[in-house]
């Protein structure tokens, strides 16, 4: 049986919209959440919260088990 994979289809631009979006409902929400991702993750996650250059995006990264604060305005 062949492997079939959820996000097979999936660009990074559609998946840096599906955590734009989820971050838009985190927003209206009024909550305070955690969120806990893997290294490319946190690179969109960051680049909601701050104007990143190409160089930037490519070259982020969170250390293993590294905690960062994001606040909406």
């Amino acid at each position: 049986m062949p492997k079939v994979s959820l996000f097979a289809d999936m660009t990074a631009a559609n998946l840096a919209q599906r955590i734009y979006n989820l971050l838009d409902d985190v927003k209206a929400s009024g909550k305070t959440c955690i969120l806990v991702a893997h290294n490319g993750i946190s690179r969109v996650i960051n680049s909601y919260f701050y104007e990143m250059t190409n160089t930037e995006y490519a070259n982020f990264g969170v250390k293993n088990c590294a905690v960062l604060k994001y606040e909406f305005e």
